[in-house]
């Protein structure tokens, strides 16, 4: 048991790192949010933005999960705990540092510069889409200016958006431009 739980616990932590100091946060996403979002989950773990979209929290929440359960499962292996309660020990304190880790991440997000572009500025130019992305889910645009910067966006009228469409960008919501496809 320890073999397992000590590999979990290492597989979310060196996840978690990575995407935290390694930049993978989005070379690595699995598409997490969404199946989080399909079963429920964005809302348990905290990673939803209040109307039911998930946040781009959903790897680096499981990641945290994964490490608290394993850390504490290892912990009760090793120390001889009976299997039940240390099953459920492990999974409420994964449980609490995947929120915690979710109110943390939300923070930063919230706290992140637009010094390159204020609110106002964004609202009315046009991007690019480049990656497909079904409709009512999270896609990602490239806004060419001054700079070229990548940036999720949800479509407003719940349509589906293909790589190279072009969209209007309509509202700013945190991290997120809201767009209407051209």
């Amino acid at each position: 048991m320890e073999i397992v739980f000590g590999g979990i616990m290492l597989f979310g932590l060196l996840y978690l790192l990575m995407m935290i100091f390694g930049g993978l946060g989005e070379a690595l996403d699995f598409g997490v949010d969404g199946a989080m979002e399909s079963v429920g989950l964005d809302s348990v773990f905290g990673i939803s933005d209040g109307g039911g979209e998930a946040t781009g929290l959903g790897c680096s929440v499981i990641a945290a999960f994964l490490a608290g359960f394993g850390a504490v499962g290892l912990t009760g292996s090793v120390s001889g705990w009976n299997v039940l309660p240390m099953l459920l020990l492990a999974f409420a304190f994964g449980w609490l540092l995947a929120r915690g880790v979710a109110v943390v991440m939300k923070y930063v997000y919230a706290q992140e510069s637009t010094a390159v572009y204020s609110i106002d500025s964004m609202i009315g130019k046009t991007a690019r889409v480049t990656i497909d992305s079904a409709a009512g889910k999270t896609g990602e645009v490239i806004v060419e200016d001054e700079q070229i910067l990548k940036y999720p966006v949800q479509e407003v009228d719940g349509e589906s958006l293909k790589r190279g469409d072009m969209v209007l960008i309509l509202d700013v919501n945190g991290r997120f431009l809201r767009v209407k496809k051209q």
